[in-house]
């Protein structure tokens, strides 16, 4: 059957926007997590294990972790479409792993087209090899999504700053070199900069991997500054500008993260089809049965729903158009219907939805972080709410 004689499929709207070579990259994905990634994600979970640096040097030898760095660095200068694509793919399998390897990837992205050539030439290379590894020290442990209330303080010294607080909830903290951190340089969310820190300086302590119950390979823990000297050159976004470029990036994370919500629950889709297409009762199969069918159908029904939205909120932000209200319904539509679909999928699937080669309780559990990271679902409300008039009043 030709793709012009069947029905369109979930991924084919984000495919029709790629080009060969973008599509190509999708396929490097696909086979990088059959190889790689679902062995891991597995182990990760049974020995309650962080992202390692091997997975992540893996991940890199695909190509994957320069993705959107531009050619003439060394990347593959690829669409943020093809991002988008790649994590569907890696999110299919394991959401923290994702996770992990979709902020490592980001970052470098961040540091190759957002810093001075100093830094870029000083550390670039080895990101792009997975030789070493960047994070984002944004949430501290007591202002969760308040970023205007962050105390981590960074103060004037000779020839740069002098960097004093905690972050926590860090993705990839266990094994980062690098940090760009938020830090409070005066009063308000006027004098948030952005400063890019060398973990292994005078005065930072990791404080090591939170105690999860659940996705461990997130490698979400914490660092203490205490009197980190942080030199000029080194600081990436003034005061005022630094809590902007956040926000402006958040809204980017968010879709990220509804589009890994979309991909886990189409997963889970796809095999409780398979599974009830396969399995027989009562003389047909379970597919054939109609409460289970419209059960099906309905989760089927959310997932294009939640699909368009994160569709339509990455074009937006592939347009460089404001994208803080598009960017807010992707995140808490996908993660809201998420949890229930993989929930009725399993259903569907009875006792077998239960066995660990199917990662389905593994998804259900790891997605759960899905309403929390990059802004909570509390928090896309504020974001919808304060934006009604404006948007949807006369």
């Amino acid at each position: 059957m030709t793709r012009s004689d069947r029905e369109q499929r979930l991924y084919d709207i984000w495919d029709d926007s790629l080009s060969a070579q973008e599509r190509e990259l999708v396929d490097r994905a696909r086979a990088f997590c059959q190889e790689v990634l679902v062995p891991f994600a597995q182990m990760a979970h049974r020995d309650r294990l962080p992202m390692s640096k091997a997975v992540v040097r893996a991940w890199a030898a695909t190509g994957l972790q320069g993705m959107q760095t531009p050619t003439e660095f060394g990347g593959q200068g690829a669409s943020y479409f093809t991002k988008i694509r790649v994590v569907h793919e890696l999110s299919r399998h394991s959401f923290a792993a994702a996770f992990s390897l979709n902020n490592s990837h980001s970052m470098v992205t961040m540091l190759a087209t957002q810093t001075a050539p100093g830094i870029r030439n000083a550390y670039l290379p080895a990101l792009l090899k997975g030789e070493m590894v960047a994070s984002v020290a944004l949430t501290e442990p007591q202002g969760g999504s308040d970023l205007g209330a962050t105390r981590t303080s960074a103060k004037r010294a000779d020839g740069g700053w002098i960097l004093d607080g905690e972050k926590s909830w860090i993705t990839n903290a266990t094994i980062s070199d690098l940090a760009v951190v938020t830090a409070q340089t005066g009063k308000g969310t006027r004098g948030i900069g952005r400063f890019l820190v060398d973990l292994n300086a005078a005065g930072v302590e990791r404080t090591g991997a939170h105690a999860v119950e659940v996705g461990h390979a997130v490698g979400a823990g914490g660092l203490k500054f205490t009197q980190v000297w942080v030199p000029e050159h080194h600081l990436l976004e003034a005061p005022g500008e630094g809590f902007k470029r956040t926000m402006e990036s958040i809204n980017g994370a968010r879709i990220h993260v509804a589009a890994m919500a979309v991909a886990a629950l189409e997963r889970a889709l796809q095999q409780a089809v398979d599974y009830c297409s396969e399995r027989f009762a009562f003389g047909k199969a379970l597919i054939e049965q109609q409460g289970l069918r419209w059960q099906l159908a309905d989760v089927a029904n959310q997932l294009e729903a939640a699909n368009l939205l994160v569709y339509r909120g990455a074009q937006m932000v592939h347009q460089k158009l404001p994208a803080a209200l598009a960017a807010a319904h992707a995140k808490k539509f996908a993660t809201h219907v998420a949890v229930p679909g993989i929930e009725a999928c399993m259903q569907a699937m009875g006792a077998t939805a239960m066995l660990a080669s199917t990662g389905l309780a593994r998804q259900l559990a790891e997605i759960k972080m899905a309403g929390y990271a990059d802004g909570t679902t509390e928090v896309q409300n504020e974001r919808i709410g304060g934006l009604l008039k404006g948007c949807y009043g006369t």
